[in-house]
């Protein structure tokens, strides 16, 4: 595998945006899968989608659908723990995993290379005076780690990157930040009017 692995994280229930999922969110008429997965297919050689359940919209495609385990209680990390399960399933084990957000429509298409491009066990994405934590790429051997750590409950994703050596990678935030994500319909209008305006 010459390019890392990447995983879109798309468990989000979009409670601010009247209960649809964030996946699904259009913006310009493209949804925001469909966007995210268009970004990373340059950038990766293998793409799954993470779930906390399993949805009927992923059979569009064709890439492995990554499930939260029942049982667990573990937040966000949850997602992060099946991308790295998912990784060293892999032949050959890829040497990074990315994950991404998927509500981030305007994702830079040098992501996975600049994340990559440290020797870090952890490397985050930073813009303007934010870390975005969960627009990471981690090494999958820290899957021992993660998982004892989740048999004590959910941690917050920063907390667990704490416990490692991490790099911060910056982005500049001119003309607009890379990392905005739709949390709101307003979220959604802004981006919905800046592609107008560059288009």
């Amino acid at each position: 595998m010459e390019k890392p692995a990447a995983v879109i994280l798309a468990g989000g229930e979009g409670r601010r945006l009247g209960g649809v999922e964030k996946a699904l969110i259009k913006i310009r008429g493209r949804r925001l899968i469909d966007l995210t997965v268009a970004h990373l297919k340059p950038q990766s050689d293998a793409i799954a989608i993470s779930l906390r359940t399993e949805k009927p919209w992923t059979d569009e495609y064709g890439v492995p659908v990554l499930l939260d385990r029942p049982t667990a209680k573990v937040g966000p990390l949850g997602g992060v723990a099946a991308a790295l399960y998912w990784a060293v399933s892999l032949t050959p084990c890829p040497s990074w995993v990315v994950t991404v957000p998927v509500d981030l429509p305007f994702l830079p298409d040098t992501l996975i290379e600049r994340l990559t491009a440290t020797d870090t066990d952890i490397s985050v994405a930073r813009s303007g005076d934010r870390a975005h934590y969960a627009v990471a790429a981690w090494r999958p051997h820290l899957v021992e780690h993660l998982t004892d750590t989740l048999k004590s409950g959910a941690i917050a994703i920063s907390k667990f990157q704490s416990l490692h050596k991490v790099v911060e990678v910056e982005w500049p935030t001119d003309p607009i930040d890379p990392f905005f994500n739709i949390n709101t319909p307003e979220d959604a209008a802004k981006a919905e009017q800046y592609l107008f305006d560059i288009e």
